[in-house]
């Protein structure tokens, strides 16, 4: 054999190698014989903001998107594609990680967090294998570093594009035939597009429309879940207005590819990173905040790659955290076993693609405000169980009230206008459970967790996320304070995770709430344990109750003294919703002074939300706020960047009865 056939033969090889991995056999079936070789795919992403599948493609009759109805009817359009979090940067952190962020410790949104250093980001490996990567322009992954001297600082973790800004494109890398995998998130269609101002919306947001372009307000497909009123109508017909913006720019991207001759060589995604910023949409863990679009559009050369033919329309499960996995395999690389993510969204081998049987989702703290949501939704059923059932589903947050229309729900909430299912947004106490049946109820807005006949199917979605939290390793385990205190200098959120030899015994203390109060004795024995996540839960677990018996108020009073300052916190939590301030206002108080700034906040959103009876009982926490908010505007708040958030701000108005967030009381929709 001589040396030209060698090289010929290793080239074979080689390719033969590197399909494999993506599960074909690296022959071209479009060519004549069969045997040319096509070379790595471009890939492009065209990443959207805050919307559900609100596309003419998904059905929707409202909706103008004729560029992304066009991929659809050319390429693969996903019906059950999820979000793993219903905010930006807890879900970006999956989609650039492959991980799940409770495991990876980026649940928190605007948390920072220290990967473990095995994540390798997935466009490093790109970069690694010759590709050029491009960002234009948004990141948010939420990590950088909590601990020790660099808490609270930025922290690049490894140079993850070539080009990252306004800037970046394909067409700047050096080699116009080297691959690339490029990115542009179009922000149009954000959910401050509900805050904004009407001449700003249409300078800034709705510039590439023309005037047949925009949506009858009165014509608005206001779901079941929003109050049908003008204010609602005319920001549902812009927000449609946004997506038919957005449109409009991955046509001009689509454009950019053919002028470039670049069209057929190139594979598409376009999605979006979690629900519909509108009221039960995002910042929830309901379907509104993490069902979206998912289109994929494969080009003749590398049908041979795509799960599905043209026009087809998949309805196995699939989430977002699957895109860079994907991604991997279409250019030929190894996953990382470290990735949770799986390669669904191409061929990844000779058999049927085998979708999830089920898809997992988490919501916590989001800015200044604490939460625990995990959902599990399979086929028909969404489980959703709320870990911090004493706390409402929409608290006040400074951002999202911004919003005219939030504020119009808040007048119609304390008017008592929210009945049916407008009026689970507005509680004041959340269900222990939630369990929703799309056969029955298509947009899942009905809680049948009480209906005996879903008896089965709640034991069954239960033990499921109990598994896959038990699998995961999920952090939240720890409330934030508690897991601050406890990470060591340089360690990671997972390694935490991965060193708890009792987790099991944790989550079984977290979980023995959805006995109510017949797990009242048990919770009370475990408030002595000697670990505090267990006290923590096992306290948790008695404010839940919401019983004055004498018993649980005595455990709540024993554990104002208790060594945690999660657990303490708590505690005084309860207490204060049973009316008993003058024993647990001077716990809250001292949190304010407390060196993690986790509990600093947490203490001032347990006192903003303190009913206006609460105010003349309030006034020894006025002082300490006063302070509280000179220091927090001195001097950069360590560990936590809560950003255009203030809490402090938020909680002195609320001491001093300047101002009160609270809006349950008699008549009001969502009072206890």
């Amino acid at each position: 054999m001589n040396r030209r056939n060698r090289i010929q033969l290793l080239a074979a090889l080689s390719l033969s190698i590197l399909f494999a991995a993506c599960g074909v056999d690296g022959a071209d079936p479009s060519s004549p014989d069969n045997s040319v070789d096509p070379g790595r795919p471009n890939i492009l992403w065209i990443s959207l903001e805050d919307i559900t599948p609100m596309m003419g493609c998904y059905g929707d009759a409202y909706a103008r998107t004729p560029v992304f109805d066009s991929l659809a009817a050319q390429g693969i359009r996903y019906t059950k594609a999820h979000a793993v979090a219903p905010v930006c940067s807890t879900s970006r952190s999956s989609i650039i990680t492959g991980m799940y962020p409770n495991s990876l410790g980026t649940l928190h949104h605007r948390s920072n967090t220290r990967p473990p250093p095995f994540a390798k980001l997935f466009p490093n490996l790109l970069i690694e294998a010759g590709y050029y990567t491009s960002n234009n322009y948004k990141e948010d992954y939420n990590m950088g570093a909590v601990t020790g001297e660099d808490a609270g600082k930025e922290q690049k973790i490894e140079p993850i594009w070539h080009e990252s800004s306004r800037q970046a494109h394909w067409r700047n890398r050096p080699q116009k035939d080297q691959p690339f995998f490029a990115v542009f998130n179009f922000t149009e269609c954000h959910s401050s597009i509900t805050k904004y101002s009407e001449d700003e919306i249409l300078e800034e947001r709705l510039n590439r429309l023309q005037p047949g372009d925009f949506h009858d307000p009165e014509k608005a497909p206001v779901p079941a879940f929003n109050p049908n009123v003008p204010a609602f109508r005319k920001v549902w017909s812009r927000y449609y207005d946004a997506v038919t913006q957005v449109d409009y720019r991955a046509g001009e991207v689509i454009d950019q590819l053919k002028e470039d001759g670049l069209w057929e060589d190139t594979i598409i995604f376009v999605w979006a990173d979690h629900g519909v910023g509108m009221p039960r949409g995002k910042h929830t863990l309901w379907e509104q905040g993490t069902h979206v679009p998912l289109i994929a559009r494969f080009p003749e050369k590398y049908q041979h790659l795509a799960p599905a033919d043209p026009g087809a329309v998949i309805d196995g499960l699939v989430t977002l955290m699957d895109l860079g996995p994907s991604v991997l395999t279409l250019a030929g690389l190894d996953i990382p076993e470290h990735m949770e993510g799986r390669p669904l969204l191409c061929k990844n081998g000779p058999g049927e693609i085998e979708y999830r049987d089920a898809v997992f989702s988490m919501r916590d703290r989001l800015d200044s405000r604490f939460e625990m949501v995990r959902a599990v939704r399979d086929p028909r059923y969404r489980y959703q169980r709320n870990f911090f059932p004493h706390l409402p589903f929409k608290p006040y947050e400074d951002y999202e009230f911004g919003a005219a229309v939030v504020l119009e729900w808040v007048e119609l909430a304390r008017e008592g206008k929210l009945t049916g299912p407008l009026e689970m947004l507005a509680m004041r106490f959340k269900p222990v459970e939630e369990l929703y049946d799309s056969e029955n109820d298509p947009l899942l807005i009905n809680n049948v967790i009480d209906d005996p006949k879903y008896a089965e199917v709640v034991k069954r979605m239960r033990d499921r996320l109990h598994q896959w939290m038990l699998d995961t390793r999920d952090i939240a385990i720890l409330e934030e304070t508690e897991m601050l205190g406890r990470l060591e200098e340089g360690a990671s959120p997972w390694d935490l995770g991965q060193s708890l030899d009792n987790y099991e015994r944790i989550l079984q203390t977290a979980n023995l709430q959805v006995r109510g109060e017949a797990a009242i004795p048990e919770l009370l024995a475990r408030t002595k344990d000697p670990d505090s996540a267990i006290r923590f839960w096992a306290v948790l677990g008695l404010v839940a109750t919401r019983s004055n018996e004498a018993g649980v108020i005595a455990g709540l009073q024993s554990a104002l003294a208790d060594d945690s300052v999660s657990v303490r916190l708590t505690a005084a939590e309860g207490l204060f919703n049973s009316g008993r301030y003058e024993e647990a206002l001077p716990v809250v108080i001292e949190a304010l002074n407390h060196p993690i700034v986790s509990a600093q906040v947490r203490a001032a959103g347990i006192l903003d939300t303190q009913p206006p009876e609460a105010v003349d009982k309030l006034g020894p926490a006025i002082e300490p706020l006063r302070e509280a908010v000179e220091k927090s505007r001195v001097a950069e708040m360590r560990g936590i960047p809560y950003g255009i958030n203030y809490p402090f701000q938020r909680a002195l108005k609320v001491a001093s009865g300047e101002e009160n967030y609270y809006r349950w009381g008699s008549g009001a929709s969502g009072s206890p």
